[in-house]
């Protein structure tokens, strides 16, 4: 298998190479292929997954997607990659600029690099175990914010998330505790700048594991902490992510 930097030189080509289709077909793109309750998948998700896949491919290794599942099959231990090829659908599909290509590299122990690119920005976060993170070739890191007082905290409200009345309460007594609460309606990307220090934390609750693989080895690369478990591939993980400071603040309550 080839080494993290060169795997993730191809990543970020192939995630470019889906942002720009992404960007140039949007109007073309937005035919919506299901709609399930506060779910909506577009022709756009699709397409990007058959380019993202056709230039991952050169790399040999295997492809989890959140679209198609598996393409190719893995071998052993090999790594693989598990992307998703529109964090954001609905955000792109109303023309807010909140989206991306998320690729990750995983391993058996879980999330080894990432690859988040932000089409509308042109923004490419690149991270790997034990290389640092960038942004654009910059290197980045995660806040130093200690307190959840003076820290800004990403969030979500997944489709497959909690909504009782005792959940919800306990969300709204939450809130008051961080000096900013912010929901921008893209896993990776809140990832991504939780990685780069424009958000201190993020949290979600039942969040698919391709929606945040990529930016889950950002945080890490980046100096960060992060709690979750992907287990399976097919299940919601629970996801916390900051500095280990507030991540430790946080925990203990």
């Amino acid at each position: 298998m080839p080494d993290h930097a060169t795997l993730l030189v191809q990543a970020q080509a192939a995630a470019r190479a889906a942002g720009a289709e992404l960007r140039s077909r949007r109007e073309s793109w937005l035919t919506v292929d299901s709609e399930q309750g506060h779910d909506v998948k577009l022709a756009a998700d699709r397409r990007s997954e058959d380019v993202l896949a056709h230039a991952l491919a050169a790399t040999g290794l295997a492809i989890f997607s959140e679209e198609a599942g598996w393409i190719g099959a893995r071998r052993g231990a090999d790594a693989f990659w598990l992307i998703d090829p529109l964090d954001g659908t609905a955000n792109y599909s109303a023309g807010v600029p909140l989206a991306c290509v998320s690729v990750g590299l995983m391993s058996d122990h879980g999330p080894v690099a990432g690859v988040v690119y932000d089409f509308s920005r042109d923004e490419m976060f690149v991270g790997a175990s034990g290389q640092g993170a960038s942004l654009n070739g910059t290197p980045i890191r995660v806040s130093t914010k200690a307190a959840k007082a003076s820290a800004i905290l990403s969030t979500g409200l997944t489709v497959r998330g909690d909504y009782s009345e005792r959940a919800m309460r306990g969300f709204a007594r939450d809130i008051p505790s961080w000096k900013k609460i912010r929901m921008i309606g893209s896993a990776a990307l809140s990832l991504a700048y939780v990685a780069c220090g424009r958000f201190d934390a993020y949290r979600e609750q039942a969040i698919m594991p391709w929606d945040v693989a990529a930016g889950w080895a950002l945080v890490e690369a980046a100096g960060g902490v992060v709690r979750a478990d992907i287990a399976e591939l097919t299940r919601p993980t629970d996801v916390f992510a900051a500095n280990a400071a507030l991540c430790a603040a946080v925990e203990g309550g």
